[in-house]
């Protein structure tokens, strides 16, 4: 059994995937508790895919979120190369949906942290790819921590939707232990299973799949094959999350329906219009809520609280339309300037 790795000593194995071997181990220099993930030898062992795999860490190593788990280190002891992550004690969200909706207002949270977390790393150029409730952690505390950020090419995940968009048959995919209903495929975005190019969108469709499913307890697609899945997801529109739990807000429909449009022009551009708007959403279910306070637990003085609280809610929800604004400026230019001829040309002395 591996004892140590460097600086860390190892506590325990806590898993296997795609990268490797996972340990839990304690690093004696600073006092903390990690996670160590220990690529396999047939990827080690290849240069360039050694190579490959360095440059997607080192990229990924240059996020710093509070819902991203952090990638502390790239190590290498004795020639043994390993990648040193924050160690995320909880739950999973797959875990915490367990086939029931939760709370609307804690999927609108768990929303917004995740939402803001893809943000930070477009902002840095890295999409994710394999956005899924397995993939993001709900600590004790109630936050939403997203893993392998910028490494799904060398996770079981991020082979799963490759597989499920280049293999012809269902046999094979079958035989490759692709499931329908199980893994990544459930949250494909439509581009991912017609095998074609993705951006920051695929990772704003995969979101979109987990709000519903956070609103719903169910997914938006379903079909028994992996390839019917497949083609569901491309082709078929998703319904409307009150249609399918009544106890979701209709307010959030059109947010999740715009995540998931099957047309990049479509859906969202930024993920921070996302949060913008699913804060928009949690700032009116705020007001609602303090209005619909039971009388007889209404103290003297509520009336002032519910002003304030409206007040509150009000500048939240005028903040979250002013970032959706800023956010989606450069549409709002180009429809500007369609309309209105050609911008004025700045003189060559100004600087950018």
């Amino acid at each position: 059994m591996l004892e140590t790795l460097g600086q860390y000593k190892i506590l325990d194995r806590i898993g296997a995937g795609g990268m490797g071997d996972v340990y839990r181990a304690r690093d004696t220099r600073h006092g903390r508790t990690v996670a160590i993930k220990l690529p396999a030898a047939d990827v080690t062992a290849d240069a360039d895919r050694r190579d490959r795999l360095l440059r997607d860490a080192r990229a990924a190593a240059a996020l710093s979120h509070p819902n991203i788990a952090a990638l502390y280190e790239i190590g290498d002891a004795e020639g043994r190369l390993f990648l040193v992550f924050e160690f995320v004690p909880g739950e999973t969200l797959k875990t915490a949906i367990a086939g029931r909706a939760l709370n609307p207002r804690r999927a609108i949270d768990l929303g917004i942290q995740i939402a803001d977390a893809l943000a930070d790393a477009h902002a840095a150029g890295i999409v994710h790819r394999d956005i899924k409730p397995d993939n993001i952690i709900v600590t004790p505390k109630g936050s939403a921590k997203i893993l392998d950020f910028g490494l799904a090419a060398w996770t079981l995940g991020g082979a799963e939707r490759e597989m499920a968009a280049t293999l012809e048959t269902e046999a094979t995919l079958e035989m490759a232990g692709v499931g329908a209903t199980r893994g990544s495929i459930p949250y494909l975005s439509p581009e991912q299973a017609l095998g074609q190019h993705v951006d920051d969108r695929t990772d704003i469709f995969s979101l979109g799949v987990v709000l519903f499913e956070m609103l719903t307890g169910k997914l938006p697609f379903n079909a028994p094959t992996p390839a019917a899945l497949a083609v569901k997801i491309a082709q078929a529109p998703a319904p409307a999350a009150s249609t399918v739990n009544p106890a979701s807000p209709r307010e959030l429909d059109a947010v999740v329906a715009k995540t998931l449009a099957k047309s990049l022009d479509l859906r969202y551009e930024a993920a921070a219009t996302v949060a913008a708007e699913l804060r928009a959403v949690g700032a009116i279910l705020d007001v609602r809520s303090a209005e619909s306070e039971p009388p007889s637990l209404v103290p003297l003085h509520a009336p002032a609280k519910r002003a304030y609280r409206r007040w509150i809610a009000l500048a939240l929800l005028l903040a979250a339309l002013v970032a959706a604004g800023w956010w989606q400026r450069a549409s709002i230019e180009r429809v500007w300037h369609g309309s209105t001829g050609p911008a004025v040309r700045p003189a060559a002395s100004e600087s950018r």
